[in-house]
């Protein structure tokens, strides 16, 4: 197979993935357009070294996906370490009057969510928000879990029966199917 041949099925593969439309990817590959397209598509469709390559591809393209979604993740967390980190007496200067925006260091401008248009600092971000949104990604505190109850649970039987009469009873005394038995008796 010619070096153009390989040049043109790779360049096939990497138009492939972006779509996973085959004709349009061999267009842009420089395969000849028109009817023949499709006598092509088929016969790079079919080739076993090409599905490897695409599948190559894919995955690699997945792992890049990851990656990056790791790096994004890394960016939010350096983020809230550097707001959580952020000096409150940083926003002010030594005689008590509020520093300009520009004034502040990084981890200050970080900690706030807005600025006045004269440039100084306007409302902070809430801290211990931060904090416990580090702390549940570092998994400091287990997640609180709700207990599977049932609002009946530890009542005997009986008890429920009677709940269970009462309320029908309280939808109007008519014979109202309830779960738990047949239709509700009225009061007695």
């Amino acid at each position: 197979m010619s070096a153009h041949r390989i040049a043109r099925r790779e360049r096939f593969c990497l138009e492939y993935v972006k779509d996973l439309d085959a004709r349009a990817a061999a267009v842009r590959a420089g395969y000849p357009g028109g009817r023949a397209i499709y006598t092509v598509v088929a016969r790079l469709m079919g080739d076993a070294a090409v599905r490897a390559r695409v599948a190559e591809l894919q995955d690699g393209g997945q792992r890049q996906a990851e990656a990056e979604a790791r790096a994004e993740a890394g960016w939010v967390v350096a983020e809230l370490v550097k707001i959580a980190r952020a000096d409150p007496r940083k926003f002010f200067h030594a005689d008590g009057t509020p520093r300009k925006v520009h004034e502040l260091g990084d981890a200050e401008a970080a900690a706030l969510s807005g600025f006045e248009p004269t440039g100084e600092a306007g409302k902070v971000i809430d801290r211990l928000k931060v904090l416990e949104l580090l702390g549940r990604h570092f998994g400091l505190w287990p997640q609180k879990t709700t207990p599977d109850l049932t609002p009946f649970e530890g009542m005997k039987l009986d008890d429920i029966r009677r709940i269970r009469d009462r309320v029908g009873q309280l939808l109007g005394g008519a014979d109202v199917d309830l779960p738990g038995g047949g239709p509700s008796r009225g009061a007695g």
